[in-house]
Order: C-alpha cells, then structure tokens, then sequence
C-alpha cells in the first residue's frame, strides 16, 4: 500500500493550501446578514475580500480564509451559533451546492448521492461520504487538512442544512432517531432540536439515521420554510437559554447572566450582545421559560405549588404566585384546577 506523501497529510502546508473553496459558496451567509441590516463589508475587507468577489463563481480562496472570515462574523454580531441559523434559512433549490443535489432524484438515498457529487464540484477542501447499512446510515464529512482553529461555524451549517433536507421527507419523524457526532459540542446550542448530540473529538462530523429514510420522498420541495423555524420558532440561542435553565433556576444562582453564559459555552457579553441583536434579554428569556416550566408543572403533575416555587428560583411561593398572576391571569392554583376540570383532548 502506498503511504501518502508528508506533503499531503492534513496538517501540511499543501495540504492546506489545496483546499480550495469557491467563494460564492458563502452568499447564504452574506443574504443572512444583508437581510438583517448588518454591513459585512468592512469584515469582508479585512480578510482581503469584497462583495463583489463573492458573487463571481471562478474566485476561489483557501477554506481557512472562509473559516476565519464567518467565525469573525458570528463574533462581531454576537452569535455563537451563525452557523446553524444560516442552515437553517438556507433556500435549499438557490445554493449552488444543494440546488445541485436536489436535481438528483426525489429521494433521500438519491439526494444524498446528488450532495456527495456535487460537492466535490465547489469545494476541495472536505470530503462527503454516504455509508449505508442494513439497519443505519451515515453522511459523513472529513476536511482534508487540519483547519487552525475548529470551524465551529461550518460545522453547524452543515448539521443544520442536512437537517433541512430531512425535513423535506414525507416520513413526519424523519428526525426522531438521528445521531449528530460533532468535532466540538460548541458547534450546535444545548439540546438542539432535541436530538442525541455526541462530542467526538474527531475532525470528522457524522450524521447517523434509519437506513430506511433513503427511500423516504421529499415533499413540499418548493415551499422551503426554514424547517427550525416552523418547528422551533424561536432562535438557537433563545432554545439554549430555555435549555438550560430548569437546572440553573433550581439551583437558586446568585448571578444568573455568569450561570446561563457558562452553561451554554459563552461570556457573560457574549450572552448579552446576542440577545440584543435578537431583540430581547436574559430577563426577559428567563421569564419565558420559567412560565413554560410552571405551566407545564402545573399541568403534568401533582407536585405542590410551593415546591414548583422552589424549583423555579423563588424564594417563596406568593412570589410565585404573583409572578404567575402578573403573567396569566390566574393563580397557579385556579390554572390547575380549571386544566383539571378540563376533558382530555377538549384542550
């Protein structure tokens, strides 16, 4: 068997300078942000590039000057997971790469066999592979070379966008047996989309499913509702806050901006400058979700009002109460018992 030359092993300056990346395979990216008034002119500057550029299909740069550009992006905006919440408004019949794909049959197996050829036609710098099993499947994708830094951005994309399609099948819980095994854990915020995430370590992302959804049809091809969007509604960071806090509240945290930012891998301003560009606040996600949790409390489960108090960071239950009136209308008490009185299904 032939060695590879030490020129091409991932970390080697060939090896890095091969991977090529057409730059117009941003424009999701740069449409995200020029829809949400952001100017990334002067950051596309500083990394030697301009608007124009990226629209001309024949320019091409090293991935490794695409990885740096959009991880600056998402820091100058304040959003950790850019990544993901491109992928996830990306139309998929515009993008060269996924346009390309879907022309390849109707089917996931066919789709998925249309992604890994049509990769190859835009980018150098990262392998896809389709695996498939009796039982389960993979879609795999391997850089080429050894980036400086995790492309933690790239890497949510690319969950995200492959979640795009599932979303596509005629088979409703497409999702529900997913796998995602991610380099970092920090590429993708807590609990996402509820699925079984895995922090591998490896350069390699996995995304494993049912072998059985290959033969599942895509559906409302033309439609393209960001599928998160309809589902979720609210986004990644807001989830991740609502993810997290059930644990944080019960534990009565002294400063709750220091606890949610730790817990979901940011800085205390790093929470804060996300949250403003979303247009709200720590105070006010943690208002939502501790309505959430004790709505749900109330209504699942038998568990004393003053302990749901507890457990949602009150010191006492009548604060509860008037946090729950201000907020409802209602008492917890008169929530409960008119749920209660409530038949099943007449909701």
């Amino acid at each position: 068997m032939k060695l590879p030359d030490a020129d091409f092993l991932p970390g080697s300056p060939v090896a890095r300078a091969s991977a090529l990346v057409q730059l117009n395979t941003i424009s999701p990216l740069l449409g995200y942000l020029k829809a949400r008034s952001y100017d990334v002119d002067q950051l596309m500057e500083a990394h030697g590039l301009t608007l124009e550029a990226a629209k001309d299909p024949s320019r091409l740069v090293q991935a490794e000057v695409i990885y740096g550009l959009v991880e600056s992006l998402a820091r100058a905006i304040g959003d950790p997971w850019l990544g993901v919440h491109v992928g996830e408004h990306l139309d998929l019949e515009a993008w060269p790469i996924t346009q390309d794909a879907l022309k390849g049959g109707e089917t996931l197996g066919q789709i998925l066999t249309g992604l890994v050829l049509s990769t190859v036609k835009f980018t150098a710098s990262a392998r896809h592979r389709l695996e498939i099993g009796p039982v389960q499947s993979s879609y795999c994708v391997e850089r080429t070379f050894r980036p400086r830094q995790v492309p933690l951005q790239n890497i949510g994309f690319t969950f995200a966008t492959f979640l795009r399609i599932l979303d596509l099948l005629d088979d409703t819980r497409a999702t529900g047996d997913v796998v995602l095994e991610t380099p970092s854990a920090l590429a993708l915020p807590p609990g996402y989309r509820g699925l079984d995430i895995r922090e591998t370590g490896s350069p390699v992302q996995v995304i494993r499913f049912p072998s059985k959804l290959l033969r599942s049809r895509a559906v409302n091809r033309l439609a393209r509702t960001p599928a998160t969007e309809a589902l979720l509604e609210r986004p990644s960071l807001t989830r991740a806050i609502a993810a997290v806090a059930p644990e944080i509240l019960n534990r009565h945290e002294d400063n709750l901006q220091q606890a949610v930012a730790e817990a979901i891998g940011l800085a205390p301003a790093e929470l804060e400058a996300g949250l403003s560009v979303l247009g709200t606040s720590l105070a006010s996600e943690l208002r939502r979700a501790r309505l959430a949790l004790a709505c749900d409390a109330l209504e699942t489960t038998d568990t004393p009002i003053a302990d749901i108090a507890a457990q949602l960071g009150f010191s006492a239950a009548a604060n509860f109460s008037r946090f729950f009136k201000s907020n409802t209308g209602e008492t917890p008490r008169a929530y409960r018992q008119r749920l209660r009185r409530v038949p099943t299904g007449k909701r």
